[in-house]
């Protein structure tokens, strides 16, 4: 049991592997942290060779020799001999990622261990109120201990057919989209839905219904039976905000009568059926405030290990994406490189979970003091490289003038265009929307309650 607790020569051979050919760090980065090496030595000289890449620095024997000795580790590991020793212990690095994963292997091993003795201390000192207590740590630490899996180069061959399916059972069911619904089925003719591996861009100025637009997205996705889970990334709302916003729109019932509980019987009917409905979706949310974008990326991943699958990703919004834990590139980069990083960084997150990334953002002061009347791709704050990462960047545009009042109940409704400015796969293209703040919804404006009637009064006629 003990000799399994760690392999010195897997991690001798990973770390002569990356000095043999330091372009294979990158790929190493993706599998192991420092931590995951049993040996101290070895620790302090991959945390040694991360920086070195981070600061965009040349990686060989003497670089390294150099910043060991900067942080007076070098005799500690054992010297220059020791490191030449182990850009000799391989023949090649072609089987890098075999060492890699024997490295992670016994480090998972460690930590379940080490974490086994903790629980069994936990149980036997009567650290704990019941045992659901217990179970919810384990699982928790579970879900922190599962090693990442990773893709790789896959021939055609071993996913065509799963690729002609999704095809051809669209094409059965009589035509349709490839990917998951926006909710609206003129916006699904414009980019044929939310599809896999595409990160999708919606931009507004405050207030225009951005959270409530990207919610319908989220329920649309996860409400159905059978859905594939959605993640939901709130960096400025509260989870229950977000949910009575949903529970809303889905009901139809107005979101103050949810906040306040004035709601009448019949919509106390309705509100607990609509939320039996939430109750078994596969919908999850996550309300952490400020989150660095690796959570965001970790998190996003444990859930495609736990479900197999991820119908969409959701955060809202870019600009509260905090950039704390190391970067995988250089960290001195002003705020257009930084948010560059970021939406580059969730373009390979949708890549790698096959699944929309949907993207909230913020649009620049020339709209919100009316200098720009519509948005545009130079519309998006700090856009320095958002555009080029993105496959699909849609904007709200709401113009006062269109508002109008349904005179049957009352309710203020707003004409919200959803300009789709960048298609990568699609069409560009205006979609007219209404906006039923009351409920935080979205419809089509020409299915607008009360439309004609206003118009009809506009007219005259």
């Amino acid at each position: 049991m003990i000799d399994r607790l760690q392999n010195l020569p897997a991690e001798k051979a990973t770390l002569g592997s990356i000095i043999m050919d330091p372009t294979l760090i990158d790929e190493i980065d993706l599998i192991l942290s420092p931590n995951d090496f049993s040996s101290v030595g070895h620790q302090e000289i991959y945390k040694a060779l991360l920086d070195l890449r981070d600061r965009g620095e040349t990686i060989d024997l003497v670089a390294l020799t150099t910043e060991l000795s900067r942080g007076k580790q070098l005799d500690a590991i054992g010297g220059v001999p020791y490191l030449t020793g182990l850009g000799s212990v391989v023949a090649s690095a072609a089987a890098v990622d075999h060492h890699a994963g024997l490295v992670r292997e016994a480090a998972t091993i460690r930590k379940v261990f080490r974490y086994a003795e903790s629980m069994r201390a936990r149980v036997l000192n009567g650290d704990y109120e019941t045992a659901d207590e217990l179970l919810n740590l384990a699982e928790e630490k579970v879900a922190e201990i599962r090693p990442n899996k990773r893709g790789g180069l896959q021939s055609v061959r071993d996913f065509i057919l799963d690729h002609i399916a999704v095809i051809e059972n669209t094409r059965l069911e009589g035509g349709g989209i490839l990917g998951k619904s926006w909710g609206i089925p003129k916006i699904d003719l414009l980019t044929s839905g939310a599809c896999g591996g595409q990160l999708i861009i919606i931009g507004a100025r405050p207030s225009v219904g951005k959270t409530a637009f990207a919610l319908k997205m989220a329920r649309t996705a996860g409400l159905p039976a059978g859905s594939d889970p959605v993640g939901i990334f709130s960096l400025e709302m509260r989870k229950g905000d977000l949910l009575n916003r949903m529970l809303a729109a889905e009901a139809k019932i107005p979101l103050l009568k949810i906040r306040h509980n004035k709601m009448s019987e019949g919509e106390w009917e309705v509100f607990t059926q609509v939320s039996d409905k939430f109750y078994r979706s596969n919908i999850l949310m996550e309300d952490k405030g400020r989150q660095a974008l690796n959570e965001i990326v970790a998190e996003s991943r444990a859930l495609k290990r736990k479900h197999g699958k991820v119908g969409m990703i959701l955060i809202d919004y870019l600009g509260l994406i905090g950039n704390k834990g190391r970067g995988r590139r250089n960290r001195n980069l002003n705020r257009d490189q930084e948010i560059g990083e970021y939406t580059g960084t969730l373009k390979e997150l949708a890549k790698e979970l096959d699944c929309p990334v949907v993207l909230l953002a913020q649009l620049n002061r020339d709209i919100e003091k009316g200098i720009v009347k519509r948005p545009n791709l130079s519309s998006l704050r700090e856009s320095g490289n958002i555009e080029q990462d993105a496959d699909v960047v849609a904007f709200l545009h709401r113009d006062d003038s269109e508002e109008y009042v349904n005179f049957a109940t009352g309710e203020p409704i707003s004409k919200v265009e959803l300009i789709i400015a960048k298609n990568r796969d699609g069409s560009v293209g205006t979609v007219n929307l209404a906006f039923r703040r009351v409920f935080q919804e979205f419809i089509d404006w020409d299915m607008a309650p009360g439309r004609q009637v206003q118009e009809a009064l506009n007219t005259g006629s």
